[in-house]
């Protein structure tokens, strides 16, 4: 009898606004460190617990896909830009859980977002629909919350990421460079567009 290996997805959720070279390494890592087959970038339109983007939904979309371009187990999934109304990640891991019963899901986060998950939607039930993957954020201690210990289990403790969206943005407003925090097509599509200014 053959039996067929289970296949291994992260899920790399977030606004991406702007999507930079942080985020890529940290999905490279993850993806190495834990034998993922494949990070599955899923920006989403409107988290429940942020603001509303400075950039649209579509040119986030078009980042990314610049972005992961030469990545050959990097893949993008836009589902969440698509849903009307908060974005939840509870709903999309049920939905692709349901599409692909034989892939085993693991949703890849930051230290700060452990700390807010017992606010998240539907905490309880999340925290048993996949694996965690929790990688270090500079200055923010782990949770001590009831879903630590779930989410704990595995931790991403590489080099701190030193790139910021936020630091992006107001680099673009202020006209100073970001050659080294995105890929240069990423950086030509954000200028050609005037995003951030």
């Amino acid at each position: 009898m053959i039996f067929k290996r289970m296949r291994h997805v992260g899920l790399f959720g977030g606004t991406f606004d702007p999507i930079h070279i942080g985020h890529l390494a940290l999905a490279e890592e993850a993806q190495k460190t834990f034998a993922l087959d494949e990070v599955r970038f899923l920006p989403c339109a409107q988290q429940a617990l942020k603001e509303t983007c400075p950039a649209s939904a579509q040119d986030r979309c078009a980042m990314l896909r610049l972005a992961i371009a030469s990545h050959a187990t990097f893949t993008l999934d836009c589902r969440e830009l698509f849903r009307k109304g908060k974005t939840y990640t509870y709903q999309t891991i049920m939905e692709l859980k349901a599409e692909a019963p034989d892939i085993r899901f693991w949703f890849i986060m930051g230290m700060d977002s452990a700390n807010s998950f017992p606010r998240w939607y539907q905490a309880e039930a999340l925290s048993k629909s996949c694996e965690f993957i929790v990688f270090d954020r500079p200055g923010v201690e782990p949770p001590s919350h009831a879903f630590a210990a779930t989410l704990l289990a595995h931790r991403l403790t590489g080099p701190l990421n030193p790139h910021s969206s936020t630091a992006i943005r107001s680099a673009v407003a202020k006209n100073q460079s970001i050659r080294y925090s995105m890929c240069d097509l990423e950086e030509r599509y954000l200028r050609d567009h005037h995003l951030y200014l």
